[in-house]
């Protein structure tokens, strides 16, 4: 194969982060492999390079684990609890009697049949699962959290039959069947917790309906949402869901789109406007024509990014997976030097002396170091997503939380990124168009909206947005004629009207001194000025510009309270660039920068040993957001601003970095904090299990919990507020 490939693979059988580092190895060591990540949270194997799916699935059957090929239903980790929880309740109803009297030493004439025949059942019913993946392990060199059980509770439970056989005491069957019993409830309590933290994805994909009404040959007729065609029209009442992205061909009404921007307010929809898959329609019955289908819909790629940031690994993870791989051995080695020093250096009985070794085998916990960053990160790309904050991988969450310098695009970032009417003067008394009752300041709309609205010219587009949006109804007029470069003309109610720029003024001996100084002020902020004549009489003068968006100035400042520095870095020129600078409190603020400019910006702030975050459109600021440590972009959720950045803001809004920013370093937070107790929880427990200290029972239940803590600690953040 000539052509690298992404490859994933959900694999069975996995017991604990050792496992997952062991297929890791083995597939990173193949041939044709350039990158490949195990996730034990997600038991998803993710592989980079020239080699085939097959040949993976080799690998991993290779070494004892199992695959779910694309055939094969995938089982999710509810089906997995509740499996776990039956097994788990057939053990605590067989251990029980076993505990009860072995604890309270209850003697009848067969007391120590019942627990051998009860013990017996627990190891080959429920507890079979852990000795057979032990049996494969060891087939395969390759030990785990399985083999540590089935080693741990298959000593205290072949001790016992010995013993028992050869009509000693000293039995332990209590030990191997509640040993058992306790794993089977922390991994049911585990995979409960791992279906919490990746509910993310599923609650994205049950967005999408299962079905959609098609027009086919003039008909409309219900089919399954797989079956719809790109190209093909839609019907969608009020209230429901839209099954594939699409643009508005008839009707009208409000779409809400807060699955995909977080944003609550619906927002009016009308021909001509795009809509989502999984959006809801709320008012009107509209028309769609079907532009992008199944894998190719806006959700259908936030999906693929957040699965693909749960899977993938933090840099903050190195160490525990190196830790990981080793971690087995090394348990066995100190619970055989625990037996020989019980015995040769205490001098105890070899009975003695295996309690403390099986508590060893039974309190490691390598699980709870595979499960704190690769949870943590779960939870939190997901949260993130539910906010319209996509983040491409674990490293750029971890690496946000360390930004220090965030660098901001003016044009489409602070800023709406369109031109809008920002200021209308009038000739009689100069004052302004805010006192919307004045009949002056009516007709004056009425006229350049109606007069515009055949223009496609983006400041004539302005202006018959900002009339229409006044509630002004447009009439027709008669002679349009766009003027290249200068404006428009056209017969208004029998009068000649005249929109453009001075030059288009002057060319028409038109006198516009009793505007000028208004003209001179709106100029002087950076905005376009556009004039209004009718039958050769000045009476008005438009101001055209890109206003800040109402969310910048609180998110910067909210940016600046973090300690983050904020940088803006604009193409525009000096005048608009300081004019917004001043207005957001931005104290850097650097204009008429090509693109390149802005990358040795950037390249100049980090040799200063700054981490630098970019904000800008993804697109036209694709150089800039490459050369930053982190990018992000900034808009609606297309393509290609999703695979340019690290982490896309769905909603086009400053204030999501913001919350990407506080996010990222509370997910860091939990990541420390499960690190600390998983290694906190191995490095003491082991020592006070190979003194003797620790019951192998108690050992049990420390172990399980060591893992269901560190799951629950990372579902916090489910619940952070963005």
């Amino acid at each position: 194969m000539s052509k690298s490939i992404n490859i994933t693979v959900e694999i069975t059988g996995m017991s604990c982060a050792s496992c997952a580092k062991r297929i890791e190895d083995a597939i990173g060591n193949t041939n044709g492999v350039t990158k490949s990540i195990v996730n034990f949270a997600t038991r998803k194997a993710i592989v980079t390079g020239r080699t085939s799916a097959e040949e993976i699935y080799k690998i991993i059957e290779g070494l004892g684990y199992g695959i779910v090929k694309e055939e094969t239903p995938a089982v999710s980790e509810n089906e997995i609890a509740q499996s776990e929880w039956k097994k788990f309740l057939v053990s605590a109803i067989l251990s029980v009697p076993v505990f009860t009297i072995s604890m309270f030493m209850i003697h009848f004439k067969f007391s120590d049949l019942a627990q051998l025949v009860l013990t017996t059942a627990v190891i080959f019913w429920p507890g079979i699962g852990f000795f057979k993946n032990a049996f494969k392990q060891i087939r395969h060199w390759s030990l785990g959290m399985d083999s540590l059980i089935a080693l741990g509770a298959g000593a205290a439970y072949g001790f016992s039959v010995i013993t028992l056989i050869k009509g000693g005491s000293g039995l332990y069957f209590e030990s191997a069947s509640i040993i058992i019993t306790l794993i089977l409830l922390g991994r049911f309590f585990e995979s409960k917790a791992k279906g919490k933290a990746g509910e993310a994805i599923r609650k994205l994909m049950d967005l999408q309906p299962k079905m959609a009404r098609v027009i086919r040959d003039g008909t409309e007729k219900e089919v399954s949402v797989i079956e719809v065609q790109a190209g093909e029209k839609l019907a969608i009442r009020p209230g429901e869901k839209i099954p594939v992205d699409g643009v508005i061909t008839e009707g009208w009404t409000s779409i809400d789109e807060s699955m995909l921007t977080g944003e609550s307010m619906p927002l009016h929809k009308e021909e001509g406007d795009k809509v989502f898959g999984g959006t809801v329609n709320t008012t009107g019955l509209i028309y769609i024509t079907a532009e992008n289908v199944g894998a190719d819909t806006v959700l259908a790629h936030i999906a693929k990014l957040v699965a693909d940031a749960q899977g993938s690994r933090a840099p903050v993870q190195r160490l525990a997976d190196k830790v990981s791989g080793v971690f087995v051995q090394i348990v066995i080695l100190i619970a055989l030097l625990t037996l020989g020093g019980w015995i040769f250096l205490a001098g105890c009985q070899f009975n003695e002396a295996l309690i403390p070794a099986v508590a060893v085998l039974v309190i490691a916990c390598p699980c709870a170091l595979g499960l704190a960053t690769p949870t943590a990160v779960m939870v939190g790309t997901g949260r993130a997503a539910e906010a319209g904050i996509l983040i491409k991988d674990a490293a750029s969450l971890e690496l946000a939380h360390k930004i220090n310098t965030l660098v901001l695009d003016k044009t489409g970032t602070i800023t709406e990124g369109r031109p809008w009417v920002t200021d209308l003067f009038y000739v009689n008394d100069e004052k302004e168009a805010a006192e919307t009752d004045n009949k002056n300041v009516l007709d004056i709309l009425h006229i350049i909206g109606s007069c515009e609205q055949y223009s496609e010219h983006p400041i004539g587009m302005a202006i018959v947005h900002y009339v229409r949006g006044q509630g002004i109804d447009l009439e027709e007029v008669k002679d349009f004629k766009a003027i290249a470069g200068m404006g428009v003309r056209a017969i208004y109610n029998g009068s000649t009207v005249l929109i453009g720029s001075n030059k288009l003024m002057i060319e028409n001996s038109i006198d516009v001194s009793g505007l000028k100084q208004k003209a001179m002020e709106i100029k002087g902020e950076g905005k376009t000025v556009t004039f209004l004549a009718v039958d050769n009489k000045a009476e008005a003068v438009i101001g055209i510009g890109d206003v800040v968006r109402d969310t910048s100035k609180a998110a910067i400042q909210e940016i600046n309270d973090m300690g983050v520095e904020v940088v803006m870095l604009t193409g525009d020129n000096e005048v608009v660039a300081e004019t917004v600078g001043r207005e957001m409190d931005i104290m850097t603020v650097k204009a008429n920068l090509k693109p390149a400019d802005k990358c040795d910006e950037i390249k100049e702030i980090q040799q200063s040993g700054k981490i630098v975050g970019m904000i800008g459109d993804g697109i036209n600021d694709a150089p800039a957001l490459a050369t930053a440590d982190v990018s992000f972009a900034i808009g609606t959720a297309t393509e290609i601003a999703m695979e340019a950045a690290n982490i896309t803001l769905v909603k086009g809004d400053i204030l999501r970095a913001c919350e990407a920013l506080k996010l990222s370093r509370q997910t860091m937070n939990i990541i420390k904090q499960n690190l600390f107790w998983a290694f906190g929880y191995n490095v003491l427990a082991l020592p006070v299990a190979a003194l003797g200290y620790l019951n192998p029972m108690i050992a049990a239940g420390a172990m399980a919990f060591s893992s269901v803590s560190v799951v629950t600690n990372s579902l916090r953040l489910r619940r952070f507020k963005l």
